[in-house]
């Protein structure tokens, strides 16, 4: 994501890779982020309806526009589609 793309009251998405529970089984999540406001170099954005704080360049890197399609995996893990995936889902 570049912030020359962010406009105020955009929602955009963060994709957050971590391990599940106290296991070694990795999954990821997708939370929401709504923009408030946007400077050159940084952005004031409500990460997962929180309260606003300020995001720099390396933050914003891993935004996504469009949210991001999740396939469950084993044990209530989850992974990220890949471009198969989507297609058929769309068919």
């Amino acid at each position: 994501m570049v912030i020359s793309k962010l406009k105020v009251g955009d929602t955009v998405w963060s994709i957050t890779r971590h391990k599940l529970g106290s296991t070694n089984i990795p999954t990821v999540s997708v939370h929401p982020v709504q923009i408030v406001e946007v400077n050159e170099t940084s952005v004031v954005a409500s990460w997962n309806h929180n309260k606003p704080k300020l995001f720099g360049l390396n933050s914003i890197k891993g935004w996504k526009k469009e949210k991001p399609v999740l396939i469950k995996g084993l044990f209530g893990s989850q992974r990220l589609a890949t471009k198969a995936e989507i297609a058929q889902l769309n068919k």
